[in-house]
């Protein structure tokens, strides 16, 4: 490349020189203002990237094509030797086969690990499962990770555009280099990594296989939606464990109730209101005289809407509020709908006293809690 530019009155003079002149009056801004340049002869240097990338590859970071720069910047990671090669090797091997226990551990858990729908509380199963699915996939992409890292050509390559169509020399070449990166990935000489791979990602197909071909003992959840955790002869707790005793609850008053059951407090379902209002005040069926216990009356909090909890009681009215989508019902006629989205009453649970004075359900709700379902047949 040659350091001359075409001037203004057709002369051509050297870039340096300009530099170094004072601009001529035409060009000058005000009075006083001159463009020169201390620039020495000394200190004026032209590079060019391309040259930087040719003295990057004496160095072994970079290389240059005929279509497209591939430069491997200072710093950027170059080839393995073959003991490190073998580590990295293992590695993501040991990855891929990690993808294989959470596969394995997920199919196990879903099929063999106690839990019954709606009646035994199992905290772990869920968390259980998805750990085993997060170490099948974690397993299969963090080896796919390691292995690009580590064991393939770190590069940077810029390409000019070309047409769309290409031309077939074009097109043999890239067929060339797709197969050349092929090569670059070890697949066909790594044995150890192309099995483990193959084995790894293969066995992802697996885990959907338990919910492809029926849910098991969950494909039947209407029945379990249908019951809650509360039976006969069952206390009515607080949220605390501490049971309801008869006279505690004043006229007026309200207490979120559970069933004394392990993990009672923590079924959704099964949460209720006790409501205490004067015995005069109830509206009941003939049916449901022997729901309530001297005017004290329990309804399911979760609303028949879209599930969200009715907790809210206006002692006047004895009206039940939802906060979410504003449903009320009346406490005081067997939580009959009153306004709302709501399109069925609040269930109600049969209670009564044992010898010592304390609350305890007749059985189970009569009647699905919560938000109607499809599968109900009624």
């Amino acid at each position: 490349m040659s350091d001359v530019s075409n001037g203004p009155s057709g002369n051509q003079e050297s870039v340096r020189d300009r530099l170094k002149s004072p601009a001529g009056h035409g060009e000058q801004s005000g009075p006083g203002d001159s463009r020169g340049s201390d620039l020495s002869t000394s200190d004026f240097q032209q590079t060019d990237s391309r040259t930087d990338a040719a003295e990057a590859v004496g160095h072994g970071h970079g290389q240059l094509v005929e279509h497209g720069t591939t430069v491997l910047h200072p710093g950027k990671r170059v080839p393995l030797d073959d003991a490190a090669a073998r580590a990295a090797e293992r590695k993501v091997a040991g990855l891929f086969l990690l993808a294989v226990v959470g596969v394995v551990g997920f199919v196990v858990c879903f099929i063999a690990v106690p839990f019954d729908f709606g009646t035994d509380y199992s905290p772990a199963y869920t968390p259980l499962l998805g750990l085993f699915m997060t170490m099948a996939l974690v397993g299969v992409g963090a080896g796919a990770v390691l292995w690009a890292k580590t064991l393939m050509v770190d590069e940077e390559m810029v390409q000019e555009r070309h047409p769309f169509a290409s031309e077939p020399e074009t097109r043999g070449e890239a067929a060339a280099i797709l197969a050349a990166g092929f090569q670059d990935t070890g697949l066909p000489r790594r044995s150890l990594l192309r099995n483990s791979l193959l084995l790894g990602a293969g066995s992802l197909a697996i885990l959907p296989v338990p919910l492809l071909f029926g849910l098991g003992r969950f494909q039947h959840k209407e029945d379990a939606l249908r019951t809650t955790s509360w039976k006969k002869g069952v206390r009515l707790v607080r949220s605390d464990g501490s049971p309801v005793k008869l006279g505690e609850v004043a006229v007026g008053g309200v207490e979120t109730v559970f069933p004394d059951v392990p993990d009672g407090n923590k079924a959704a379902d099964s949460a209720s209101l006790l409501i205490r209002m004067r015995p005069d005040e109830l509206v009941v069926r003939e049916s449901r005289k022997d729901w309530s216990v001297d005017g004290h009356i329990v309804y399911s909090v979760v609303c028949t809407h879209l599930g969200c909890p009715v907790k809210l009681y206006e002692q006047q009215t004895h009206h039940l509020f939802c906060p979410c989508h504003q449903s009320t019902f009346d406490a005081s006629r067997e939580a009959k709908v009153l306004f709302g989205p709501a399109a069925r009453n609040l269930p109600q649970l049969a209670i009564s006293v044992d010898a010592q004075g304390y609350f305890i359900a007749q059985g189970d709700y009569s009647e699905p809690v919560g938000p109607s379902f499809w599968e109900r047949k009624s």
